[in-house]
């Protein structure tokens, strides 16, 4: 017998650890749930199980993936449906507009809804989203670089935006009408019946108070000196006239305005000189207009410009035939040039009469010539607010060129975030661009023609791996790839884009109301097309939702096996190793005791 050490306390030790250590595992276990609780307890199960879990997790998002799927092609239907119904309305008018029945005013009317409808075509192609991704307008690719928030500026064809951006008009258009003392010294005979034409109406002089010979005339009463003899006369008969003819004017015509003023002939000089100063009678519009509007009222008379003229009222030397606009308001017009992106090389910028290339590979630099301005901007490497700043500094050099003056039409300019800021006080003179008065403005982008009218094409992730995709694209469906968009005329076809000015031609005659009805049935057809694709994606991603949902359920059954506890299994095991314990705890007691044995070896 030993005293040092007591191996059978020690045995029991062991025991008794070991079995502590096991109703720890299995107390872990049943707290959790997991077999698998470290990757001690299963390194094999344990990769295996991370391996399920992802699978499982990546069928739970394709799952949700499909779903939204199914959403946006319901929102997409959605809009087509609303589209048949604009198309099945169309063709009921076409059919109506192809009966001789009707009057042209009534094909008018026709062609009136005809075309509203085929706007609205292009704006639900334009404007059906499903979080921010318009479905039926093509490719984003296919949009410029920058947009203008100005409805003057609109898409012209081969990737090019452009418009004249114009400031209202803050004052009234105007005409001087110059009385000479030719006229003062015509007879009364020859002076009754004479004419004016303004603004569409006809004033006829009553110099002997007999009344007019044509009664759609307007009858301008005067008191005439029957045979005028000197200057006095002359200046008596045109102030009589000048006052008697504004007051039938403003009378009958509300385009102009009372405050129309009247600067009275004169003689300053001998009554038999033979010289006076001109009478003159300005005119002066009721609103404010814009030289495109002016120019609109027409002035004529039956005089001959040695007794009467029409004057610009700027330039008193120029003689007229319409009422003349002030081409700069008084206050500005302010539109924003909204950047989406930074340019690329070979887009374009143009504002006034100064053309920015941008360029990957040319130095930055400005040159004017000849009223015109072009400058290079290096877009390499550069971020948007870079190339912003730097188009800020070209517009600084160019209204610095009090020479060439290319932005003449431009009053100020900024840059606020990502938009460049400009203001423009030029009225309206009805110019084309290239020509106008008006602030212009042109965007280029240079691969946008590349693009354009494509479909949209789509990849759905469907499963839980790389290559588990389901591609699908969703067609142009705006009024142009219908072939339903046209210019304002009603025959120039439009081939692509979202720009339809007018609908299909229903107004002209019967004949061509018939040969919209064909047109029109293929649209029909083409959007049922599209509605029966996006149908069978549905159904198809219904079927790829119920696999998901199988093969999740399937994954996750098997991953439970692996690292899920089996309760009854581990609870018999802990009962055991529970009892184990205590009777390890026990037999280490009695062990503690075996030594007190030697004692009695002592005693004898």
């Amino acid at each position: 017998m030993r005293i040092n050490h007591n191996i059978q306390a020690l045995n029991a030790y062991r025991n008794l650890a070991a079995n502590q250590l096991s109703v720890s595992k299995n107390l872990e276990r049943l707290s959790s749930g997991l077999r698998i609780n470290r990757a001690a307890d299963d390194a094999a199960g344990l990769a295996i199980s991370e391996k399920m879990r992802s699978q499982i997790r990546g069928l739970q998002m394709a799952e949700r993936n499909a779903l939204d799927a199914i959403s946006m092609i319901q929102t997409a239907e959605g809009a087509l449906n609303e589209v048949h119904s604009i198309l099945q309305r169309m063709r009921e008018l076409a059919v109506q507009a192809a009966n001789d029945t009707l009057e042209a005013s009534d094909r008018a009317a026709i062609q009136a809804e005809i075309d509203q409808l085929t706007k609205e075509i292009d704006r639900i192609a334009d404007t059906t989203q499903f979080n921010q991704k318009i479905l039926f307008s093509g490719s984003p690719k296919g949009k410029a670089f920058a947009q203008a928030n100005s409805s003057k500026v609109s898409y012209v064809g081969n990737g090019t935006w452009e418009g004249i951006v114009t400031a209202t008009p803050t004052e009234p258009a105007k005409v001087v009408l110059d009385f000479s003392k030719n006229l003062g010294m015509l007879n009364q005979d020859t002076i009754d019946g004479q004419t004016f034409t303004i603004n569409g109406k006809t004033y006829q002089i009553d110099a002997k108070n007999n009344g007019l010979t044509n009664t759609g005339h307007i009858a301008v009463n005067v008191t005439w000196i029957a045979n005028p003899a000197n200057d006095n006369d002359a200046v008596t008969n045109i102030n009589n006239l000048l006052t008697a003819l504004k007051n039938a004017i403003v009378a009958n015509d509300s385009t102009f305005s009372s405050t129309s003023t009247i600067t009275n002939a004169a003689d300053n000089g001998s009554n038999t000189d033979g010289t006076i100063t001109n009478g003159r009678l300005t005119l002066i519009t009721a609103k404010n207009m814009s030289p495109t509007e002016a120019s609109m009222i027409n002035v004529s008379s039956s005089f001959t410009n040695t007794q009467l003229k029409y004057l610009d009222p700027v330039n008193l030397t120029s003689e007229v035939t319409t009422l003349k606009a002030k081409d700069q308001a008084l206050a500005s017009e302010s539109f924003t040039l909204t950047f989406a992106e930074p340019p690329k090389n070979g887009d374009v910028l143009k504002i006034d009469n100064l053309t920015i290339t941008f360029s990957d590979s040319t130095a930055s630099s400005y040159v004017g010539s000849g009223g015109q301005g072009t400058a290079t901007i290096n877009v390499n490497g550069k971020t948007l607010f870079e190339v912003l700043d730097e188009i800020k500094q070209v517009l600084g050099d160019a209204q610095a060129d009090n020479v060439h003056q290319p932005v003449r039409a431009l009053t100020a300019f900024s840059v606020v975030g990502s938009s460049l800021v400009l203001s423009t006080d030029r009225t309206d003179d009805g110019g084309t661009f290239g020509s106008a008065n008006g602030l212009e403005i042109q965007i280029v982008d240079s691969d946008f023609e590349a693009n354009k009218g494509k479909e949209l094409k789509l990849e759905m992730q469907i499963g839980a791996n790389e290559s588990e995709t389901l591609g699908f694209d969703l067609s142009v469906m705006d009024a142009a790839s219908l072939g339903l968009a046209r210019k304002a005329d009603h025959t120039t076809l439009l081939s692509v884009g979202v720009n339809a000015e007018a609908g299909i031609d229903v107004s002209t005659s019967a004949e061509v109301a018939r040969a919209a009805i064909t047109v029109i049935d293929e649209a029909i057809r083409k959007v049922s097309e599209e509605r029966g694709k996006l149908g069978a994606l549905q159904n198809r991603l219904e079927h790829t939702i119920n696999n998901l949902k199988t093969a999740h359920e399937n994954l996750t059954s098997a991953e439970s096996r692996i690292r899920d506890t089996d309760m009854a299994m581990e609870m018999a095991e802990f009962t055991k190793n529970n009892i184990l314990t205590q009777a390890a705890q026990a037999m280490l007691a009695q062990s503690n005791q075996l030594p007190q044995g030697i004692l009695q070896l002592l005693k004898s």
